[in-house]
């Protein structure tokens, strides 16, 4: 077996933080007060659902200063920063116990949902996959019993460095993730980008990363039986048109296609434990927002009380709706049909 050549501590390795934006009391405190009069729809009736999304953003227009608005412009920009957080938003006066079956509680306001829906929505589309929670737009990130030693959002265990989905082919897929705390005593969300990654990797490496040579696994959230589960060849790391690096991993998930090609991933998982990534804890009323092609991202292990909600968002659902010829509202697609499309 060929001997991976071990990886010294990258030197010249910028590190990352995600810009913090902190929205005033008086904004958060009518923001509060006009999203608890929002009532969270059945998601499965297209209009309602679209309703309320329409009024969530109605009320983040009206309630997020121009500052933000201008930081969610440049993140949503082709070439705009990979990763974004703000503070002191709102959150439900009264929540629920924690949902320890992974389902959003009945008798949980929708405070947080019209939150996220608005800060999506003034620049994107949420969308989810059916083989997923259910195909919830919005879905409950927090310990499921019985599933707590599994590196999946249901767990408690360490989460390694990855990127959500990486199955799916890359134009089905989500461009960003955003995570939003309700509760979070301990758990820290890692964030490692790139632009890291690719100033770290020795060229040779980056060489190898690049090539179509990688498979990804679907992740053990999903429930695809019957259905070959794994990504065409793909690569790992590399620049786009732009010439920004770009970064598609899924964790332990990824199957080499050549002996090169395992140990190009020897290596690039010793580079990613190297290198020092943004660790944040995603406190309540806090929105943290990436770019799934330009981070990986993972969770430290923790034992106290967690509670996110989590929003995939792309610019443009109609690849997909046309790929599995869908409503013209839809939002939620099977992933085996994408897989086979």
């Amino acid at each position: 077996m060929t001997s991976v050549p071990s990886l010294p501590r990258p030197q010249a390795s910028f590190s990352f933080e995600p810009p913090v934006l902190q929205l005033p009391e008086r904004n958060r405190e009518a923001w509060t007060l006009d999203a608890s009069a929002l009532s969270y729809p059945d998601y499965h009736d297209l209009n309602a659902w679209n309703a309320f999304r329409d009024a969530s953003v109605h009320l983040a227009l009206r309630h997020l200063p121009e500052h933000f608005a201008e930081a969610l412009d440049e993140f949503f920009s082709p070439v705009g920063i990979p990763a974004l957080m703000f503070e002191n938003l709102p959150v439900d006066p009264e929540l629920p116990p924690n949902p320890s079956d992974g389902l959003r509680p009945r008798n949980k306001q929708a405070v947080s949902e019209a939150v996220i829906c608005g800060i999506v929505g003034m620049h994107g589309e949420i969308l989810s996959y059916l083989n997923e929670k259910f195909g919830a737009p919005i879905q409950e990130v927090a310990p499921i019993r019985g599933m707590e030693r599994i590196q999946s959002n249901a767990g408690r265990v360490q989460f390694g460095f990855h990127s959500d989905n990486a199955f799916l082919p890359r134009r089905f897929r989500q461009k960003g993730i955003l995570l939003y705390g309700l509760r979070n005593q301990d758990a820290a969300t890692l964030v490692l980008t790139a632009g890291q990654i690719m100033e770290a990797a020795p060229p040779d490496l980056a060489a190898s990363l690049a090539k179509p040579i990688f498979r990804h696994a679907c992740p053990a959230s999903f429930s695809l039986p019957g259905t070959p589960a794994l990504s065409a060849p793909c690569s790992i790391l590399w620049r786009d048109e732009l010439g920004l690096a770009r970064v598609s991993a899924a964790s332990s998930s990824i199957e080499p296609l050549t002996p090169g090609a395992a140990e190009a991933l020897d290596r690039f998982r010793t580079l990613l434990m190297s290198l020092e990534p943004a660790r944040v804890v995603v406190q309540p009323g806090t929105a943290l927002l990436f770019k799934d092609d330009r981070v990986l991202h993972g969770r430290d292990s923790f034992a106290g009380s967690r509670w996110l909600q989590r929003a995939y968002f792309t610019d443009s659902l109609d690849p997909l709706r046309k790929a599995t010829r869908s409503d013209p509202q839809a939002f939620a697609f099977d992933a085996g049909a994408l897989l086979c499309a």
